[in-house]
């Protein structure tokens, strides 16, 4: 019973590994640095006091990032 749930387990992991680099075949790790500037994409429902139009830019202007949380999160 353990030789089948290691046999198991492997292919799991296996199958995962593969599916994981055929996802992230296109991807880009861009990282960010404190001073750098990064446009901000606003969402229309989130901020609908500012937003009346859908053809208005959902852009609002370079934001200047002031210090880095964790490894995606960062503070504008």
């Amino acid at each position: 019973m353990k030789k089948l749930y290691e046999q198991v387990r492997n292919n799991i992991e296996k199958t995962k590994a593969d599916y994981k680099v055929r996802v992230n075949k296109h991807r880009k790790k861009i990282r960010f640095n404190p001073g750098d500037l990064v446009w901000l994409h606003l969402r229309k429902e989130r901020f609908s006091s500012r937003r009346k139009n859908k053809l208005l830019a959902k852009g609002d202007r370079p934001f200047k990032i002031i210090e880095k949380r964790a490894k995606i999160t960062y503070k504008l």
